[in-house]
């Protein structure tokens, strides 16, 4: 009998690691499916963040499917191909920082078929996701490690912070056909630390 080509649906249940498990299927290419979502919580369902992240998703690919019951206990995800692209925008809200929207950017970016450019627009620094100064002196620099350096860019148009938000950051990634095995065993030592203030309605 002839072997069935149809893709499988790999299936988890709950809310844990919800981008890198959307993440890691546009990475590879096959469909998944989350079944009970905080199904036995007051407030069940996906959150506003996600439902943003998977919009987020759906800008930089081409082709994805995503099916989402009434309750948003249920979902189902097909990914398309990365496909990057200029002069995009994406509201982030209110709920969770840009930084948060960032690191699952960062893991999709570098396999595009076009390089990315994307103003994300939101909470820049708030205690609820890593704050974009931080994405932008520490996450972005480790990328030359794996053969990422020239055209990589998170510039801060403005800072937003709760409760309005209203905060914009551009984020410019390039694209790459593989990236370069690394070997990081050793602990340099600090030899200087700096730091930022901002303040807010003041």
């Amino acid at each position: 009998a002839a072997m069935s080509t149809k893709p499988q649906t790999k299936s988890f249940k709950g809310c844990t690691l919800f981008r890198h498990r959307i993440v890691a299927a546009t990475l590879s290419g096959k469909a998944i499916r989350i079944s009970d979502i905080r199904s036995n919580t007051e407030a069940p369902g996906l959150r506003d963040f996600e439902a943003s992240f998977l919009r987020l998703v759906d800008k930089i690919t081409n082709g994805c499917q995503i099916e989402i019951n009434d309750t948003g206990t249920k979902m189902r995800y097909k990914p398309g191909m990365i496909i990057g692209g200029s002069e995009l925008e994406h509201d982030c809200g209110k709920t969770r920082g840009i930084g948060w929207f960032l690191e699952g950017l960062l893991m999709l970016a570098p396999f595009g078929k076009q390089p990315l450019s994307i103003r994300l627009k939101g909470l820049t620094n708030d205690d609820s996701a890593l704050c974009v100064d931080y994405f932008r002196t520490i996450s972005l620099p480790l990328l030359k490690h794996f053969g990422i350096s020239e055209g990589v860019e998170l510039r801060v148009v403005k800072r937003g912070a709760r409760p309005e938000g209203g905060g914009e950051v551009v984020f410019r990634c390039p694209i790459v056909k593989a990236l370069k095995p690394i070997n990081l065993t050793e602990m340099a030592q600090v030899r200087r630390g700096r730091g930022g203030a901002y303040a807010a309605k003041v």
